[in-house]
């Protein structure tokens, strides 16, 4: 039986070798690493890309969240509403930042946090709502952002792993009040090493993470607060502005065989995805339990992950 890699890396760059080959041989050319024409251009087209006036570079996704609360004054006191099942950088962005992390349920048929579940959640101390697109599927937004409205709480998009996806006629990213991006290699749109970003419409929040991410400066050497060094570099913004071009046909490429493996699973015991406008990260589904049913997968593909499902209440 033939093995199937849950992932294999190597493949995506040899299949853009040359496209990627001279952004590298570009950037070393240039002579400038830091915070230039690369960076600039990609922030202008991710948020050409996803339909949000401004994109700020960051270091990696954790960051990309934490530049977003501390932006927003939120921390020591406040409490921040997050799913229960996600990974663990968006309830590590909200404990950083001082900030009380709120578990909330998620939906079942999708995994992501339930917004039928937010209200009771909501205390005098919430200043957040934080959805996350987990495995690419968006979550219920227009639900989440009519809560947020009535009680006056920002909306911070978990976007790691939903590059592409769309909700309606519009990108994740562009859903809430801004939005965190990872571009871990592994991502839909993955860099080669860490890098992340913030896309926003909201321009006092961009200037404000723009000022964070550089050591709280704008000019060299005077800095106007307490920031840190949180900078997409040069190359990895070369690399992705590459990547960038190609996403919407792998993500193509992904529904194609997301659909074979629901066809192929259908009439099973597993929980298959709900079928939505997803970025497909991954093709993931629920056990009913641990046991023979999980190793199977394990046996025959060699390439399934089995995750315990993170819940709130034990």
């Amino acid at each position: 039986m033939r093995e199937v890699p849950f992932l294999e890396l190597g493949q995506t760059y040899l299949e853009i070798k040359d496209e990627l080959d001279a952004a590298y041989r570009r950037v070393m050319d240039s002579g400038w690493y830091i915070l230039g024409e690369e960076v600039a251009a990609f922030e202008q087209e991710f948020a050409a890309y996803c339909g949000t006036r401004h994109c700020v570079g960051v270091g990696n996704g954790l960051d990309a969240l934490q530049l977003i609360l501390r932006a927003y004054g939120i921390g020591s006191g406040d409490e921040v509403i997050v799913p229960a099942n996600t990974y663990i950088a968006t309830w590590l962005a909200v404990s950083s930042s001082g900030a009380s992390v709120v578990p909330v349920e998620p939906d079942e048929r999708t995994f992501n946090l339930d917004p039928r579940r937010i209200e009771t959640a909501i205390t005098s101390r919430t200043r957040a709502v934080l959805p996350v697109h987990l495995y690419g599927q968006p979550a219920e937004m227009d639900a989440i952002r009519e809560v947020a409205r009535r009680h006056g709480l920002k909306v911070i998009e978990d976007a790691a792993q939903a590059h592409g996806a769309r909700y309606g006629d519009r990108r994740v990213g562009s859903l809430g009040d801004a939005a965190g991006w990872s571009f871990y290699p592994t991502k839909n749109l993955g860099a080669y090493g860490d890098a992340g970003a913030v896309t926003t419409d909201d321009d006092e929040l961009a200037q404000k993470v723009r000022l964070l991410r550089n050591y709280g400066s704008k000019s060299k050497y005077y800095n106007e607060e307490r920031g840190v060094n949180s900078r997409l570099d040069e190359l990895q913004a070369a690399l992705l502005r590459v990547r960038l071009k190609h996403l919407d046909d792998w993500n193509r490429r992904r529904v194609r065989i997301a659909e074979r493996y629901l066809n192929a699973l259908e009439g099973t015991r597993l929980l298959l995805p709900l079928i939505a406008e997803s970025g497909w990260r991954e093709h993931s589904c629920a056990l009913p339990g641990p046991g023979a049913l999980a190793g199977g997968l394990q046996r025959t593909w060699n390439s399934a992950w089995i995750i315990p499902a993170n819940r709130s209440n034990p």
